[in-house]
């Protein structure tokens, strides 16, 4: 039965306790600046197979002993948003964001780890448009560059995250996600950390195992599941179609999850993926990862997830002056659209 909303409605997020509005009638909207494809550049692409002189070099493959026959590379960025500073401390970094200072203008240098994995050696775009090894590769290479990093000690947070199409920021169109290593905990990170907390203090119960139970029980808003993984359109949805992939198990920190969870990840997000491309003509998108940061800290109440962001509409003047997003499309209804896609 397709779930009509007739009025506009507040919805507050349980995780980040931020607002959003439910404002299906804005669905009818005029579309007249709808955005079209972006052309590919008539060059060479950086990223298929051949062209491996066009990137910094690899720090690692899959199979790793594959020479020219790689499937998955793991390479730093050539352009990126932080960088591995020398004498700067990343306990200095995390002491600056969290302490706050008495001076107007703070700053402190942009010290991370910025890589990208390279998904294909094939002209793929979408994660769906992957071969099944190099599927199960990518998600492995998810957990063992997080294992890694962690390793390293200078990071106590790494985000993983993927744009696809012009519109979701993707700047190349050959398959690839990005991995950042970060010395503090990402603000959004921050605040689900906060509110998860909050929730097991106040219930002593984990924020996440009574959301999955409670959004299980309704049914509403499962978009498909399976033994290991539920995905479901969120009950404060920011975007119409957002839809987010939890693991059955409870696990705070996805590098802890063992290899065959991590392939059953790549399969379902490929699979939930397909359900959205197939629903709305395969839509710029994005995902990331937000898992617990690596000093065990939020491990007694957090858990690991995957959210996704079909690029179908944009934040306007109204989410810029307010902060609270418009969803023209109720999540109920979203999801009712995505199981029978």
């Amino acid at each position: 039965m397709l779930v009509v909303q007739r009025q506009p409605e507040y919805r507050k997020d349980p995780l980040s306790d931020g607002w959003v509005v439910i404002a299906a009638e804005r669905n009818g909207r005029p579309d007249e600046f709808r955005d079209l494809p972006s052309p590919r550049s008539a060059g060479p692409c950086p990223f298929c197979h051949g062209n491996e002189n066009a990137t910094p070099g690899e720090i690692c493959k899959y199979p790793p002993d594959s020479g020219e026959q790689w499937k998955v590379r793991v390479v730093p960025n050539k352009f990126p948003a932080v960088v591995r500073c020398d004498g700067v401390s990343s306990a200095l970094v995390i002491k600056t964001f969290k302490n706050g200072s008495p001076q107007l203008f703070t700053s402190v240098l942009g010290h991370g780890g910025h890589e990208v994995i390279i998904e294909s050696p094939q002209h793929a775009i979408s994660l769906t448009d992957l071969d099944d090894e190099s599927l199960r590769l990518t998600f492995l290479a998810y957990r063992d560059r997080m294992k890694t990093l962690a390793a390293e000690g200078a990071w106590n947070y790494v985000q993983i995250f993927k744009n696809v199409g012009a519109a979701a920021g993707s700047s190349i169109e050959h398959a690839h996600s990005q991995v950042v290593g970060l010395p503090a905990v990402p603000v959004r990170v921050a605040d689900e950390l906060t509110h998860s907390r909050e929730f097991l203090k106040a219930t002593r119960r984990r924020l996440f195992e009574a959301l999955l139970e409670e959004e299980l029980a309704q049914g509403t808003r499962i978009v498909a599941e399976t033994a290991d993984f539920v995905a479901l359109c969120p009950y404060a949805s920011r975007f119409a179609y957002e839809t987010w992939i939890l693991p059955r198990q409870t696990l705070p920190r996805f590098e802890t999850s063992s290899e065959a969870l991590a392939i059953a990840l790549g399969r379902f997000t490929a699979a939930v993926i397909g359900k959205l491309e197939r629903t709305l003509h395969r839509p710029a998108y994005n995902y990331l990862l937000h898992s617990a940061p690596f000093d065990g800290t939020a491990d007694d109440h957090y858990h690991w997830h995957l959210e996704i962001f079909p690029r179908v509409t944009k934040p306007a003047g109204f989410e810029w002056g307010t902060g609270y997003y418009i969803n023209p499309v109720a999540p109920e209804q979203a999801a009712e659209v995505l199981r029978n896609a």
